[in-house]
């Protein structure tokens, strides 16, 4: 086969292989596969890589003949073996890139009328497929409609490696469980996003929104729902969104900062001043308090960023401003963890969160305690 055509083919299976196995297309991983198809025609001279190294390839070609000794199982493994300290410096990618590429020649040279000598120094000639009839002859017409087939197939991989199989499917399927799964893996790594059509199993209402997820939340995902934390999932006795299609859509690196803040005997009011005006700030955690009134409880399986029952509190991607309405409550005991999330993590060391607690009003319960 020509140069063209092995190259064609060797991009094919390279970013056929990103789509299937997930790995990331990039273009010195692309370029390996493309130039090592080409190296087993270095018994050649007048091929595209024999022509610069005449002085082997002459050699080469007198010594075995063409399709040979270069085109056998022992090159395949004397490429693998030189390659194979790619796997000290962390670039596996590129090994397989380089196998992948040489391997990628011997299989379509099968093709042609002569195939190849891959068991060398056995003489036997492995050709597909057996009948002569149906193989290619290097440079005829049925070879260009091959190249031309491959070059379709390369441009169409292009988009699907980006995606790969599954997200291709869930980007046709717009299903919210494949949503879900493919945050579970990459949670904490990326922002992301979620593109949902749902329905609120409160108000029965058609929403539409691109929104930002925060976190996960039995079996469903916590999104920033114009300025709200919601929960989307198929349960109405947990979540506050029904999804009837849902894409994830990947943001760029996101980093992620914690602080942990002991809360007795501080009010979530110094808390909620202490964090304002700081983007992009979310608190987890259980608080117990001791109030002269108790809240009245609603809906508690539902998801809430803060929810009351009885003496405790609990946080769960919840913003300082949610804090409004319990500014008063002051924790017996509890901690609070603080996660920073992009430019919210910059600033978390800058917080006054070790100094001592202010003047707060104290219920008459917790009086004398502290």
């Amino acid at each position: 086969m020509i140069a063209a055509t092995h190259a064609a083919f060797a991009t094919g299976l390279y970013l056929g292989g990103s789509a299937l196995f997930e790995y990331p297309a990039e273009p010195v991983g692309w370029g390996l596969a493309v130039f090592f198809s080409l190296v087993p025609d270095i018994d050649l001279p007048t091929s595209r890589i024999g022509r610069p190294l005449f002085w082997l390839s002459v050699r080469l070609e007198r010594q075995h003949g063409h399709r040979t000794v270069t085109h056998s199982l022992v090159a395949l493994l004397l490429v693998a073996g030189v390659a194979s300290p790619l796997f000290a410096v962390d670039r596996g990618d590129w090994y397989w890139a380089i196998l992948g590429g040489y391997w990628s020649h011997l299989w379509l040279d099968m093709l042609n009328v002569r195939g190849i000598d891959l068991f060398w120094p056995s003489p036997i000639r492995v050709v597909m497929p057996g009948r002569t009839a149906y193989r290619l002859e290097v440079g005829s017409k049925a070879e260009m409609v091959l190249l031309s087939g491959l070059v379709v197939l390369a441009v169409a991989m292009v988009p699907v490696s980006r995606m790969g199989v599954r997200g291709g499917l869930h980007q046709l399927l717009r299903n919210f469980d494949m949503a879900f799964d493919e945050y579970r893996v990459g949670a904490g790594t990326h922002w992301y996003r979620l593109d949902l059509a749902a329905i609120d199993n409160l108000t029965l209402e058609h929403v539409r929104c691109e929104c930002p997820i925060l976190g996960a939340w039995k079996d469903g995902l916590i999104v920033d729902f114009n300025g709200e934390s919601r929960a989307v999932g198929k349960s109405a006795l947990y979540h506050n969104l029904y999804p009837k299609a849902a894409v994830l859509e990947t943001g760029p690196p996101l980093r992620i900062q914690t602080r942990r803040v002991d809360m007795k005997a501080r009010s979530l009011g110094w808390l909620m001043d202490t964090l304002q005006g700081h983007p992009h700030l979310y608190l987890m955690g259980e608080l117990w308090i001791d109030a002269e009134k108790q809240p009245l409880v609603e809906d508690l399986e539902r998801y809430h960023p803060i929810a009351w029952s009885g003496d405790q509190i609990r946080l769960h991607y919840a913003r300082p401003a949610d804090l409004a309405a319990y500014r008063r409550l002051v924790a017996i005991r509890g901690e609070i963890v603080i996660q920073g999330w992009g430019e919210g993590g910059e600033v978390l060391a800058s917080l006054p969160l070790e100094t001592k607690p202010g003047r707060v009003e104290l219920p008459r319960g917790l009086r004398g305690l502290f």
